[in-house]
Order: C-alpha cells, then sequence, then structure tokens
C-alpha cells in the first residue's frame, strides 16, 4: 500500500521516498509520522521563506557544466539535485536560462540532493525574478 501528499505538507518519514509529481510525495512504508511544520521544514532557523519549484537549471563547478534541477528556492538559497554527488564548501554557479548566473556555496549535501546559499544579497535575487516574485510567495509583502 503507498500514501501520497502534497510536497507542502511537513512529514517525517522512514523508508524510500520518491518524488513522483512535482507536488506529491509517494511513500511504501506504512511508518509515516506528522511533525510540526516548522520543525520539518527549518523555519525558526530560515532568514527567506523557501518556495517549491521545478525549474531546469545548469550548475558549474570550475570548467565543469553539469545539468541540475532547482526543487526549491528563497533568496537566500536553493534545494539543488544533480547527478554529480559535491562535497559540502564547493563554490558553484547556478545558471537560469533567461535569468542569468548565481554564485553559490554547497552548505550540505545528501546523494543526488545538494543545498546551496547564494553568494549574493536577496536584492539581487529580488531582481533576477522581480517579474515573478508574487507569484513565488517571495515579495516583500508575501
Amino acid at each position: 500500500m503507498w500514501y501520497a501528499w502534497p510536497c507542502d505538507e511537513a512529514l517525517a518519514l522512514k523508508g524510500g521516498v520518491k518524488i513522483v509529481a512535482k507536488k506529491t510525495v509517494e511513500q511504501t512504508a506504512p511508518d509515516i509520522k506528522p511533525v510540526a511544520e516548522d520543525q520539518a521544514q527549518g523555519e525558526d532557523s530560515r532568514q527567506f521563506k523557501r518556495r517549491s519549484v521545478l525549474w531546469p537549471a545548469k550548475l558549474r563547478v570550475g570548467k565543469h557544466e553539469l545539468s541540475c534541477q532547482i526543487w526549491n528556492l528563497s533568496l537566500g538559497g536553493a534545494r539543488v539535485r544533480v547527478d554529480l554527488p559535491l562535497q559540502e564548501g564547493v563554490e558553484i554557479e547556478l545558471s537560469l536560462s533567461g535569468r542569468g548566473d548565481i554564485p553559490a556555496t554547497v552548505v550540505w549535501a545528501k546523494g543526488e540532493l545538494l543545498g546551496v546559499a547564494f553568494e549574493v544579497g536577496p536584492e539581487v535575487i529580488r531582481r533576477m525574478f522581480e517579474d515573478r516574485l508574487h507569484v513565488l510567495g517571495l515579495a516583500d509583502s508575501d
């Protein structure tokens, strides 16, 4: 038996987790325990709101360029999926078609997933996405 939830719902999961769509998580193991949303998403320690996205991008490490996906975005960083494992502290550049390049540093790595902190201020990210801030829920008034 499997269960499906929107990704925005906070859950502590044990066992294999599989992302099957932009907004659905599928869990095959029945040992699922809900947790407080702020605890599961680390809201208490985050400076900026995050927004779930599923965007193709390029990740550059030195002279190498890799395809990647951005899974969530904030004014201070992003969660990225890439096929090549990288270590914490590696300096990268995220390149988004039509938006530009964002220098960043890997702050955590877990398999194919990376957490990156942008090396530019939030005002630079606001300018890059100024036409999408309200849609992304990243505008000051949101």
